[in-house]
């Protein structure tokens, strides 16, 4: 039975799917590199740790209404 393939959507790569070759990957220092500017990329200067859809009253207030 053929052994399937993985495919990392952070690295653009596809290796074979076992526990062995995807826990190597994962804990690379390429994988790790790509996965940190793919959520970096998702943080604009400026709006602090809050995306544009989140009303500051609620993120500040203990009542969370906006």
């Amino acid at each position: 039975m053929p052994l399937g393939k993985y495919f990392c959507d952070y690295c653009d790569k596809q290796f074979q799917d076992t526990p062995m070759a995807r826990k190597r990957h994962l804990e690379g220092a390429q994988h790790q590199r790509a996965k940190a500017l793919w959520y970096a990329s998702f943080h604009s200067p400026g709006l602090g740790l809050h995306s544009p859809g989140v009303c500051n009253n609620f993120v500040r207030t203990v009542k969370r209404n906006c």
